[in-house]
């Protein structure tokens, strides 16, 4: 599902979780985590490796969350990934994000067909506002291209 009302669905939910946090300040899943919290979300860090999240209990899978948590954006590699959206599923998490790099066959063969919005192939960044840098431009060529979910 690449539609932009599935996108502001995503986007819309008041408790995301970001699976993909990491020590490493520069990682892609940080930078998501920060803007999601800026926007007003509470966001809720994953990471199997940590305790805490710049402050925040960071949890270490998806059964661990709370239950008020409606979405996941995901951005670890696309073999840990099917793990996490079976969870995630089997949890009643149907808002799933899979940023470029996180998903293969195996994953979008699980998802087709369940009654989930899910979203894969496109970067959250150009999406949450406010968009910034490359990701406006990158989002600018992607309307000029017709490649822009309508």
């Amino acid at each position: 599902m690449k539609t932009s009302e599935s996108i502001n669905m995503f986007l819309n939910q008041p408790h995301i979780a970001v699976v993909g946090v990491s020590r490493n300040k520069n990682k892609f899943g940080n930078a998501v985590y920060h803007i999601l919290k800026k926007k007003g979300i509470k966001v809720f860090p994953v990471n199997p490796h940590l305790t805490h999240f710049e402050g925040e209990k960071c949890y270490s899978n998806i059964e661990t969350l709370p239950a008020d948590v409606t979405a996941i954006f995901v951005n670890i590699p696309p073999e840990k990934t099917i793990r996490v959206v079976e969870s995630a599923y089997n949890k009643g998490i149907h808002h799933i994000w899979l940023q470029q790099g996180s998903t293969n066959d195996e994953v979008i063969n699980y998802l087709k067909g369940k009654e989930l919005n899910y979203i894969s192939d496109r970067c959250i960044m150009m999406f949450a506002e406010p968009v910034k840098s490359f990701h406006r431009f990158h989002r600018f060529l992607s309307k000029a291209t017709g490649n822009f979910p309508q």
